[in-house]
């Protein structure tokens, strides 16, 4: 990427961050863009994954016509170290005989839409600003939920509908992050502040999954929809009263962080061209970014998807303890993203490694690991213990992802770099819509821990090929295609546009922040 990065001094506070003399400090505008984003994307993860929780208290498994004698579960022995089997009909007794087959096209139908809106809501971000996009997107979804239940009412159809619904609305959500970051962070923080959002997301679904077993065991399945379609839109009225889509749009940004953000940074207020999607398409750099994300994609769909049906079905845990432990791979991935982030800014500063030097370490963390656990999963036998633990260490090391592919569009296209991931997780997600659908059809009706191995194998096999691909084709070099947004007229810095006054405290004009 082009220019400098900014170092910290010898306190280890960024220029920016020091006290004024003789006038109280203020936080940065942009820390509260970093608090209400990831709001924001807690929330849309909430809103995606109450139905994986959900349809296990939502279905009737002992009216489902091929398994009319529920099959035992396959760890059923305390003794040997595995789980007790549930209660006959603890959890069994919902409202709707929906098979295997119906449950992964459930499950599934959200990616649908979401698919839909991928390529537009990368363009649509860069072009129009991330406030109306993202907040549209999330007022929509938060509608979508609260009707849920009555869609459940009326059948399967209905649901299906519902859900292609969310997934059309939600698909915008994920593009916005990249111009987001890439028009309010300096370079030096983008790794950091795509860890804070992807880490409090993951901890999001991590606290969903407690949370909605909790309250479907406590108050029944609809208040899940209820209480994730509320919250959605009390998120919505905070976030187009007080966000900005630029620097020099906030009335509370100083000139001086306008200046830190500034430094070195090319990406354009607004994009005056459309996206290249054919050169993206040909460019090996970017293709390594759908690879990865690809296999990543399939992997998080499988955390979010099947995972609590596998913990039921085969470990043995009930609905409680289901929704709990199934959270857990998305906490330590959280984790791993705080740390990786504040590790790959600081060796970014200090200049220990180059940018693509952390984004193939990153590769390597979270393809190479991330195979290995899961292949570790189908040795473990009728071990829930011992399972749940290399499922969780799988989730800790696809953390690295916020060092690795997850921020390569910024290195090689920022201005662009929305659009960029959008191809990706159009790609990846389209993949990864047939997660559901090849894990019920492998399972079918056979809920025993040969099957589910399978679906492990065919995982392990994907972050393999992955791993290599992205070795052989990534770059971290700026593509000629992201320059064509490059002219003198296009060029002026967040500081020099055209701002509304600036309120307060932070109206006091501060010392010029200079690039080394």
């Amino acid at each position: 990427m082009a220019g400098g990065v900014q170092h910290a001094d010898d306190a280890g506070k960024l220029p920016d961050q020091e006290s004024g003399v003789g006038r109280c400090s203020r936080p940065p505008v942009r820390l509260l863009m970093l608090l209400l984003v990831t709001a924001g994307f807690v929330v849309q993860m909430m809103l995606r994954v109450t139905l994986s929780v959900a349809i296990v208290a939502m279905v009737n498994h002992t009216a489902i016509p091929h398994t009319e004698q529920p099959a035992p579960v396959t760890c059923s022995n305390w003794s040997s170290g595995a789980a007790p089997a549930p209660r006959p009909g603890a959890d069994d007794e919902g409202e709707f005989a929906w098979d295997e087959v119906t449950q992964g096209t459930l499950l599934s139908a959200f990616y649908w839409g979401y698919l839909v809106m991928q390529v537009p809501g990368g363009f649509l971000a860069e072009r129009f600003g991330s406030k109306l996009v993202l907040g549209c997107s999330q007022a929509a979804n938060g509608a979508l939920a609260l009707l849920l239940p009555q869609a459940a009412a009326q059948g399967a159809g209905w649901v299906v509908a519902a859900r292609v619904l969310q997934g059309f609305a939600c698909g915008p959500v994920y593009p916005c992050l990249f111009p987001l970051v890439a028009r309010w962070f300096p370079l030096d923080e983008r790794q950091r502040a795509f860890g804070v959002v992807n880490a409090f997301t993951a901890f999001g679904v991590a606290g969903t999954t407690t949370l909605a077993g909790q309250i479907a065991a406590a108050l029944g399945w609809r208040a899940i929809f209820y209480a994730s379609g509320g919250v959605a839109l009390l998120w919505c009225a905070a976030w187009f009263a007080l966000v900005h889509d630029t620097p020099g749009e906030h009335p509370r940004a100083s000139g001086a962080e306008r200046r830190r953000i500034a430094a070195g940074n090319v990406t354009q207020p607004r994009t005056r061209h459309r996206p290249p999607y054919l050169a993206i398409l040909r460019s090996p750099p970017a293709l390594a970014i759908v690879v990865s994300e690809t296999a990543n994609s399939w992997a998080l769909t499988y955390l979010m998807t099947s995972l609590p049906t596998y913990m039921k079905h085969v470990l043995g845990f009930d609905l409680r303890a289901n929704g709990a432990l199934s959270g857990l791979p998305l906490l330590g991935r959280g984790l791993t993203f705080l740390v990786a982030g504040a590790l790959g800014d600081l060796a970014l500063r200090r200049s220990w490694l180059s940018v693509a030097a952390i984004r193939r370490t990153a590769a390597v963390l979270v393809s190479g690991g991330c195979c290995l656990l899961l292949l570790l999963v189908t040795f473990v036998g009728c071990q829930p213990a011992v399972a749940t633990f290399f499922l969780c260490l799988s989730g800790v090391f696809n953390g690295f992802i916020g060092t690795g592919h997850l921020v390569n569009p910024l290195d090689i296209a920022p201005n662009y770099s929305g659009s960029v991931f959008s191809v990706a997780n159009l790609i990846g997600n389209g993949v990864s819509t047939l997660n559901p659908i090849v894990t019920g059809a492998m399972i079918r009706g056979e809920q025993t821990a040969e099957r589910w191995n399978n679906v492990f194998y065919l995982g392990a096999g994907i972050f393999f090929v992955s791993l290599v691909l992205y070795q052989l084709m990534m770059s971290a070099e700026r593509q000629a295609w992201d320059r064509r947004e490059d002219d003198p007229g296009a060029l002026a810095s967040a500081a020099e546009l055209p701002v509304r006054p600036v309120q307060g405290a932070a109206a006091e004009e501060e010392p010029e922040i200079k690039a080394p």
